[in-house]
């Protein structure tokens, strides 16, 4: 706009004679500088549609991910809620209930425990499988062994989430859930017989051995997403191919900023919002309740306090890479990379400092990164990698524990990229 009104001023200046001059400026002003602002306000709408329509804006699906103390726990907070409503109860030990799980699976949950440790350290941890404790109750404490296992929980509803993403077609972004790969399962897989159905356990305890400092028993995960039961407003529509039906939902209630994904996908065409609505095409021909994942978007309020830092894997949004993504241009050369890992802002835990390509692994090699996207199976792709893409990062955090967790959510984004290689991460 200013080089356009210094070449105004200048033309004006070569005009000799004051009515002309006089004259061209009113024309000027009143009609070419308002048609040009005009245009340059209509270019502007034009480029944010270009925008918005260049592909999904992914970071409206973002996941939010993070851990807080049960008794920290809102329960009615506007962004985050447990990942499971079962963590919110307090555990109690029913033994006839203890007796029948150990006949049928061979092991009880005891309790499950978030590890503050790195995660090669909580390798070690697993690999332990059987440790010692003690079972208290109201007649006394006897000796217990307890079996150690990975938790599985936590990890099947991100599993679950990757199908109702694919269900509705939108496309699947690697959920940086580090702290969901620190959570342990310590099971009880003896009673001691000394313990009858009159007896009263108060608490049972582990030994964690040296794990012990690491280990926090009052973790929650938790993520920006609801789970809702919607009831269908009004009868369906027949659509005009006499097959299918329109559907809709009210989201009045909860609002239109948020993100809404249908579990109920079985002979589903399409699903769109609008507005306060959610518009649901498929061949179900009655009204009936819908499961709902609410993918809630915001900030967290000035009063909101996290003893460890949420994690989140809303990318950058530049033209360049809703461009790209609309092309469907795959990764190539050592800047894009560099772009897609840096992209995700955790330059604050690690910095990527660039690649290697390696031959493959031998058995006695541990790696030191893992797959956040296990639950995908990929039939094409052949079982054996010639190749491994090793990206290569340095530490940035204080925060240690974390930070491998951290570089495996970026190598699993880089692996859907890369399916010819075997990618890892590596600390320097």
């Amino acid at each position: 706009m200013a080089d356009m009104e210094e070449m105004i001023k200048e033309e004006i200046s070569r005009i000799n004679g004051l009515k002309e001059r006089v004259v061209f400026k009113d024309v000027v002003e009143r009609l070419f500088l308002s048609l040009y602002e005009t245009n340059q306000e209509m270019y502007r709408e034009l480029e944010s549609r270009i925008m918005d329509d260049l592909v999904f804006d992914l970071n409206r699906y973002q996941i939010t991910i993070g851990i807080l103390e049960r008794e920290y726990l809102d329960p009615s907070h506007h962004l985050l809620s447990p990942i499971r409503e079962a963590d919110m109860a307090v555990p109690a030990y029913d033994i006839l209930e203890i007796r029948q799980q150990l006949g049928e699976e061979g092991r009880s949950l005891v309790r499950t425990y978030f590890m503050e440790y790195d995660y090669l350290g909580i390798q070690k941890f697993l690999d332990k499988e059987r440790i010692g404790g003690r079972i208290y109750t109201d007649e006394g404490d006897y000796p217990a062994e307890f079996a150690v296992g990975k938790n599985e929980a936590y990890l099947r509803e991100i599993s679950r989430l990757y199908e109702v993403f694919v269900s509705n077609g939108v496309p699947w972004q690697t959920v940086n859930a580090p702290y969901l790969y620190k959570f342990v399962d310590v099971y009880l897989v003896k009673l001691p017989e000394e313990i009858t159905p009159a007896q009263k356990i108060l608490k049972m305890e582990p030994d964690l051995e040296e794990f012990a400092q690491w280990a926090h028993d009052d973790y929650i995960p938790i993520w920006n997403i609801r789970k809702l039961t919607m009831d269908s407003v009004g009868f369906p529509v027949p659509c005009e191919d006499h097959k299918s039906y329109e559907h809709t939902i009210s989201i009045r209630e909860y609002g239109n900023e948020h993100v809404y994904l249908i579990d109920d996908t079985a002979h589903i065409y399409s699903i769109r919002q609008r507005e306060n609505r959610l518009l649901i095409m498929g061949e179900e021909a009655e009204a009936h309740k819908w499961h709902v994942y609410m993918i809630r978007n915001g900030s967290n309020r000035r009063f909101d306090r996290f003893t460890y830092p949420l994690m989140t894997n809303q990318r950058k949004d530049e033209f360049l890479e809703r461009f790209s993504k609309r092309q469907g241009r795959r990764v190539r050369t050592g800047a894009e990379l560099a772009r897609l890992i840096q992209g995700y802002g955790m330059e604050e835990y690690v910095a990527y400092e660039g690649y290697e390509i390696l031959d493959r692994a031998s058995d006695t090699e541990t790696s030191e990164t893992y797959s956040m996207n296990g639950f995908i199976l990929d039939e094409i792709r052949e079982g054996e990698f010639e190749k491994r893409l090793v990206l290569l990062f340095r530490k940035k955090s204080a925060l240690t524990f974390l930070l491998r967790d951290i570089m495996s959510f970026l190598v699993s984004e880089v692996q859907l990229m890369y399916g010819e290689y075997m990618c890892e991460g590596k600390l320097i």
